[in-house]
C-alpha cells in the first residue's frame, strides 16, 4: 500500500467557509475523500494546517505556521512515504507579508529539497493553490491584490513543477466553487477536488 503525504493550509484542514473555526468532517473534505477512492491502494496521511506560509513571514499565531521549520518534523513523522502533495500559497499572499512574485517558488524549492535528502525515493506533487475571488477583501489579512496575486502564485508553482520535473496538480481546473469568505472551499469543490485527485494518481500510475 502506498504512503501519501498531504501538506497543505487551511483548505488541507478543512476549514468551512465564514464559519469560524469550523471544520468539515473527515468524510466531506477532500483528503478523507481521497482515502475512501484510493481505498486499499493507499493510505493518505493528512496535515492541514490553517494559516500555514511556504515560508515564515511572521509568527503571529499562537502556534507554528512555517512550514520551513514544520515540514521536515511532519515528512520524518509520517515516514515511510511514497508520495508528497504539497499545496500552499494562499497564506503567502496576505498584506502583511508583502509577496513577490518568485517568493513561493523559493520556499517550496527548500520543501522539495528536505523530501530528497530524507526520503529520495518518494515522488513529489505540486499542486497550484486556487484563485481567490473579490470578496477575500472583507477579510483583513488581504487586500484586493491579492486576487492578481493568487493567479501569479499558482503560475510560478507550476512553473517551478517543470524546473524540478516534479508533477503538477493544477486546482484551479476542478475547484470552481468557493464559499462567501472568497478563500475556502465548498463541500462540492471538495468533492470535485477529491475525485479529480483520484484519477490523476491513478492514471499516473503512482497508486
Amino acid at each position: 500500500m502506498k504512503r501519501i503525504l498531504c501538506f497543505g493550509d487551511s483548505n488541507t484542514w478543512g476549514f468551512v467557509p465564514a464559519g469560524g473555526l469550523q471544520r468539515y468532517p473527515e468524510n466531506v473534505r477532500w483528503t478523507g475523500l481521497l482515502q475512501d477512492k484510493l481505498a486499499d491502494r493507499a493510505k493518505v496521511i493528512e496535515f492541514g494546517l490553517c494559516g500555514c506560509e511556504s515560508g515564515g513571514w511572521s509568527m503571529h499565531k499562537p502556534f507554528n505556521t512555517d512550514a520551513q521549520s514544520l515540514f521536515p518534523s511532519v515528512l520524518l513523522a509520517a515516514m515511510p512515504v511514497d508520495i508528497v502533495f504539497i499545496m500552499l500559497g494562499t497564506n503567502d499572499i496576505k498584506s502583511r507579508n508583502e509577496w513577490k512574485s518568485g517568493d513561493t517558488a523559493r520556499n517550496l524549492q527548500k520543501l522539495i529539497y528536505a523530501v530528497r535528502q530524507m526520503c529520495p525515493s518518494a515522488g513529489i506533487i505540486l499542486a497550484a493553490p486556487v484563485y481567490l475571488d473579490e470578496r477575500i477583501a472583507c477579510d483583513p489579512d488581504y487586500s484586493m491584490q491579492a486576487v492578481s496575486d493568487s493567479h501569479l502564485c499558482a503560475e510560478e508553482i507550476r512553473t517551478l513543477a517543470e524546473a524540478e520535473h516534479l508533477r503538477f496538480f493544477d486546482s484551479n481546473e476542478y475547484v470552481h466553487e468557493l464559499g462567501a469568505d472568497g478563500c475556502h472551499w465548498t463541500t462540492e469543490s471538495h468533492a470535485a477536488f477529491a475525485e479529480k485527485l483520484a484519477a490523476f494518481l491513478c492514471d499516473s500510475g503512482l497508486v
